[in-house]
């Protein structure tokens, strides 16, 4: 937009968030970008606004937080006003960050080797009416058409993966949502042959254990690649979307939908008992919200439909039910490891 090169300028003064007050419940990083000249409160509850201060249309302000998750007004820093610090209504501006080069975020766990930085709108937290499709996969199945991938090539019977499902994705929708402020030069490094080349993600010793048990593609970069394609259009962070997209599977995989493929491997499955194993652990109807993909005679993968706010530990039983249901009627073996 024609208006970055001065937005940086103005915010090149601006500095670390402080402590926010009681009615603050949500830091932020960044900066707020008025797009309208709007009414600054003390207190936006009693719209009090002593010496009636407004923001100024395309000025940036430094950002102390939201009122809420789901916010009606940011708290920002107003120099030159008293007091200084006032609230806005978000419908007044634009929540910005600063992002290096990759389009990855500066702050959000991404490392940064390119030195260039931008600006872009920062991802707003799903909403109630956010719809995802939650994609697990049947590893051995993958791997019969992958024999070459370092996942594929050292899978055990004993490996997590061999009798539970593994993460593929977790993709904001409608389908088309991709690549959330990223650059076409990463959006370049995006097949399998370059994936090494796209920026690292850092995330919490706890949550790269667990990623890399539940998702083995990450053995070939598949991490970096769901993130800069579907996760840049989640959330800010690497450690939100990968934390959240593993809660949700593993409410899959202590489900009866896991024990009924564990006990079914090398038979035959149907899109009817997948269903009705959804429906006994999530409820009636859950079932009607996911799609059965087979590929060759195998069951290779469970588009699962979404809708609602993902939280952690938020029940996958009530983002099913709130989903749209799907058409889906293949059957097929549930892979044992090893190729065929």
């Amino acid at each position: 937009m024609h208006f970055l090169s001065k937005v940086i300028v103005g915010a090149a003064f601006l500095s670390a968030a402080s402590v926010l007050p009681a009615a603050s419940q949500v830091k932020l990083e960044g900066f707020f970008l008025a797009e309208e000249a709007c009414p600054a409160f003390q207190s936006f509850r009693k719209q009090t606004n002593p010496g009636s201060v407004y923001v100024e249309r395309m000025r940036a302000y430094e950002l102390l937080g939201k009122n809420k998750l789901q916010a009606s007004h940011y708290f920002i820093r107003m120099n030159g006003v008293n007091p200084t610090e006032r609230w806005v209504d978000v419908s007044c501006g634009l929540h910005m960050v600063e992002v290096d080069g990759s389009g990855q975020g500066a702050d959000n766990g991404s490392d940064d080797s390119s030195g260039s930085k931008v600006i872009r709108p920062a991802v707003q937290g799903p909403s109630a009416d956010a719809e995802f499709l939650l994609a697990a996969s049947w590893q051995p199945a993958f791997c019969q058409t992958h024999q070459n991938l370092p996942e594929c090539i050292n899978q055990t019977g004993e490996r997590y993966d061999a009798d539970h499902f593994a993460l593929h994705g977790l993709w904001p929708q409608p389908r088309g949502n991709f690549w959330c402020g990223v650059t076409e030069a990463q959006k370049n490094l995006t097949d399998r042959e370059n994936r090494h080349r796209l920026n690292s993600i850092r995330l919490s010793d706890q949550t790269r254990a667990e990623l890399n048990k539940v998702m083995p593609g990450a053995q070939s970069y598949l991490d970096r690649y769901e993130w800069v394609k579907h996760g840049t259009c989640y959330s800010d962070s690497p450690e939100e979307y990968y934390a959240e997209s593993l809660d949700l599977m593993e409410q899959l995989n202590s489900s009866a939908v896991r024990d009924l493929f564990a006990a079914n491997i090398g038979e035959v499955l149907t899109t009817a008992q997948v269903r009705a194993a959804f429906d006994e652990t999530f409820g009636a109807g859950a079932g009607n919200r996911v799609q059965v993909r087979c590929k060759g005679g195998l069951i290779t993968e469970l588009f699962i439909n979404l809708k609602g706010r993902i939280e952690p530990d938020t029940p996958m039983s009530e983002l099913l039910l709130a989903a749209k249901p799907v058409q889906s009627d293949c059957q097929g073996r549930v892979d044992p490891v090893g190729f065929n």
